[in-house]
């Protein structure tokens, strides 16, 4: 890459990250309960089943922006968790202004973070103040195009399948495919924290789910890569719901298993599950803490219970980790992270690099603010300014020189 186009690239992602931060801000401080919305015809009306799109809707730019871009929301084919056909919701940005990059416009396969289980919190559904929209800013000021997924069942009919390691990673490929890119068309995954899960999986997935695509790279960030490493720092704190959206999560995927799971837990466990399937990250319920070992029908708590042969096999296979990416990867995560622990990234780092893969690792020691919860976001926001030289990198050259570990 020339270096003016290196600079140019870094001048835009200061701007965007300024810009990130200063919408995320104000919707962090304002945003109001996700309501679904006047769109139930889009999301619930029977689809035909020919064709990668199935279903697409216009929509306004989010107020405020004026950015210059469209953006869609789309319905659209992928393959859940086992091979059967399912239909995923999402939407697609795409900049107004020509392309002025090397070949054709880069598509940006985004996959958001946590918003909650119910259908409401779809990122496609509250598209704007609620969602996704600060996070791809950056992306879109890049000029690249960028598709999104609401992943498996939520805006959809059926349960969400939280961090469902093929459900997810292949909603993020087909929403790759939605593009009808050309074989030219350089593709980069791109997610964070759940997001950041679901890229990790999709570019595990790649080579065999979706091999016609042009990968350039996976961008990956503070990732719950590993069910083990996650619970302990969420049980007994206001972000418990989490840990309730895992096993709601686990339900919704293998349904065959769901009565099994659910006897793992006493009526109160059974009931606050059930409650969490209709939670948004933005209610307050979702704000309460959960104490596992007032849930589960043993009085263990829930880390203790992953062993269980009912648990353990589906959390061995929703670990990220035992595939190396066919791309380079983008791995970062911010030290002080109290949401996701830094231990996901480390681990997951070491078993790719065990296993041949392409990775470029950035840790963020960041300070920390004194406010549960609060420093899981900065790492999001610092990376920017790393992550998209990396991807002009890989769009301009095509070819990403060997990671490193810094």
């Amino acid at each position: 890459m020339s270096t003016r186009r290196v600079q140019q690239t870094r001048r835009v992602a200061r701007a965007a990250t300024i810009a990130a931060i200063a919408i995320l801000s104000i919707v962090g401080c304002s945003t109001p309960i996700a309501g679904a919305g006047p769109l139930t015809d889009f999301y619930d009306e029977p689809v035909a089943t020919l064709g990668e799109v199935v279903r697409s809707l216009p929509v306004n730019s989010p107020k405020g922006f004026g950015l210059g871009f469209d953006i869609e929301r789309i319905l659209y084919r992928s393959t859940d968790t086992h091979d059967r056909p399912m239909v995923v919701s999402g939407y697609t940005m795409t900049p107004t202004a020509p392309w002025t990059g090397p070949g054709p416009r880069p598509v940006i396969a985004y996959a958001p973070g946590t918003s909650g289980m119910a259908d409401r919190c779809a990122g496609s559904a509250v598209l704007g103040t609620v969602g996704s929209s600060p996070a791809i800013l950056p992306l879109l000021l890049a000029g690249y195009r960028v598709v999104a997924t609401d992943y498996q069942g939520l805006g959809t009919p059926g349960g969400h399948t939280y961090l469902n390691r093929i459900a997810s990673g292949r909603a993020l490929l087909d929403a790759a495919r939605t593009a009808d890119v050309e074989p030219t068309t350089p593709v980069v995954l791109f997610g964070y924290s759940e997001g950041g899960f679901a890229s990790a999986s999709a570019a595990e997935l790649a080579a065999t789910y979706a091999p016609e695509l042009n990968i350039r790279g996976a961008y990956v960030g503070a990732p719950p890569a590993d069910p083990t490493l996650n619970i302990d720092t969420l049980d007994n704190t206001g972000l418990g719901s989490a840990v309730l959206f895992a096993v709601d999560g686990m339900i919704n995927a293998y349904p065959e298993r769901a009565a099994s799971i659910r006897d793992l837990f006493d009526s109160d466990g059974v009931a606050a599950l059930d409650a969490a399937q209709n939670w948004c990250t933005t209610d307050s319920a979702a704000t309460a803490t959960v104490r596992t070992v007032e849930l589960t029908r043993d009085g263990r708590p829930l880390t203790e219970q992953l062993s269980n042969p009912v648990l353990s096999g589906i959390t061995e296979t929703n670990t990220v980790g035992r595939i190396a990416p066919a791309m380079p990867v983008y791995l970062s995560h911010a030290v002080e992270d109290d949401t996701v622990p830094i231990e996901q990234s480390r681990t997951l780092l070491e078993r790719w690099r065990d296993l041949g893969a392409d990775i470029t690792y950035r840790e963020y020691d960041l300070p920390a603010i004194p406010v549960e919860g609060a420093n899981h976001l900065p790492g999001a926001l610092a990376a920017y300014q790393d992550v998209l030289p990396w991807i002009a990198g890989l769009v301009d050259a095509g070819v990403e020189p060997a990671g490193t570990t810094r």
